[in-house]
């Protein structure tokens, strides 16, 4: 539902979080923190990088939520789904959950194609999410967390061990 200024309900539910996140990191800010012990420094340093973390990944889900709503990549979505072998209907923008570089996850809403035709009993048909494509974006990740996972399963052993290195950082 779009107000308005323009702004979406999700725009303005982003704009609070962000801004949230935004307040509690200059709260940390002012008075600076005492640590005593290695323990305490590294506990402050996690707890600032999650903060600054889920703000960088609030600000991602910002940024492509106002790509994914504009009037050129609307027109791209159309370019690429056109030409489809089986003709696809828009069935309206639904909600995907991206998971960011920093391992946060972001909603997003998202114009999904499917094919013309009868449903199956509740089923979707296959589709694709256009918008998604022309963005680089597959299985729900970044293209920056794509590359990261790559370049992790290429440099160690196995996907698996990718896996153990990214939770280690806390992207699970």
């Amino acid at each position: 539902m779009t107000s308005e200024s323009g702004l979406t309900s999700q725009d303005t539910d982003n704009a609070r979080h962000i801004q949230e996140i935004l307040n509690e990191l200059r709260q940390m800010q002012q008075p600076p923190r005492l640590v005593t012990s290695p323990d305490d420094f590294e506990a402050l340093e996690r707890e600032i990088r999650q903060r600054t973390d889920y703000l960088g990944s609030l600000l991602v889900g910002y940024h492509l939520q106002y790509a994914l709503d504009s009037t050129a990549l609307r027109a791209e979505q159309e370019q690429l789904v056109s030409p489809w072998p089986k003709t696809l209907k828009n069935d309206g923008k639904v909600e995907v959950r991206m998971r960011t570089a920093q391992g946060y996850t972001v909603p997003v809403w998202v114009t999904y194609y499917r094919r013309k035709g009868q449903r199956r009993a509740g089923k979707r048909d296959a589709g694709v999410y256009a918008g998604l494509v022309r963005l680089g974006i597959d299985e729900r990740c970044t293209p920056a967390l794509a590359a990261e996972v790559s370049l992790l399963a290429a440099m160690l052993g196995s996907l698996d061990e990718a896996q153990a290195v990214l939770a280690d950082r806390g992207i699970t």
